[in-house]
């Protein structure tokens, strides 16, 4: 193990739906540690490899997530798509519609809407101080209607803020791979509105929530505290 360097520690106080989890962000020139609530080793982002290794605390099996790893996902489940429009082919008329009607209820959970990207971002003038640092606000949009706001920083207002937006470019570049493969999937297991909505151009967000028509939260993204630290950089494989 590398001898420990100076860090950054932040707090993301995160809700999907009506879950509600704390993460801890470890910050360090080139690498971002995720731990969860308990403690556990969520994850690790190497920037050099612009990697996010998936960690499981269950049974200690790894997940490893890039650009190449996600194409090939992505291909996937495209083409596993394609294999289930052919299968449906070979039905009767009636008989698709009774599977097209099963896929639909499949995708679509019970008191859930279809879950749509957000395309747009804009900036709204309800700039803000979150942790001393100075971040723009902005409305974000779903085709044309506004479903909810952020505040973004620059990279460089974070301490060891690079490494972060490195890694949640990565993120969001993932899900738009796989929302593009295959959208109603994707939709039905990913939290899509949150992951389209980590702009990479816009920065990291330091309070992001998307709201429901009658201003219910759907889901939401608060660092609440930062913290100077130190980490040892991990080797993974």
């Amino acid at each position: 193990m590398a001898a420990p360097q100076n860090a950054t520690r932040l707090t993301l106080e995160l809700q999907i739906a009506e879950e509600y989890r704390t993460h801890y962000l470890v910050l360090m020139e080139q690498q971002v540690h995720v731990y969860s609530d308990e403690g556990c080793l969520e994850g690790v982002y190497t920037t050099s490899s612009d990697t996010l290794h998936i960690h499981s605390a269950s049974d200690g099996a790894a997940m490893l997530l890039n650009r190449n790893s996600a194409a090939k996902l992505a291909a996937q489940l495209s083409a596993e798509v394609m294999a289930m429009e052919d299968s449906l082919a070979t039905l009767t008329p009636e008989q698709q519609v009774v599977s097209r009607l099963r896929m639909a209820q499949l995708f679509n959970r019970e008191g859930e809407g279809t879950a749509t990207s957000v395309d747009m971002a804009v900036e709204s003038g309800a700039d803000e101080s979150i942790l001393g640092i100075a971040c723009k606000g902005y409305s974000l949009h779903s085709s044309g209607a506004t479903v909810g706001e952020a505040c973004f920083a620059p990279a460089g207002a974070v301490p060891h803020g690079a490494a972060l937006a490195d890694m949640l470019a990565l993120m969001h570049d993932l899900h738009i791979a796989l929302q593009e493969a295959a959208p109603a999937y994707v939709s039905w297991v990913l939290p899509t509105q949150l992951l389209s909505s980590l702009k990479p151009e816009l920065g990291i967000p330091l309070r992001l929530s998307i709201v429901e028509d009658n201003g219910t939260t759907i889901s939401a993204w608060r660092m609440t505290e930062l913290e100077e630290t130190s980490a040892s950089p991990l080797v993974v494989d």
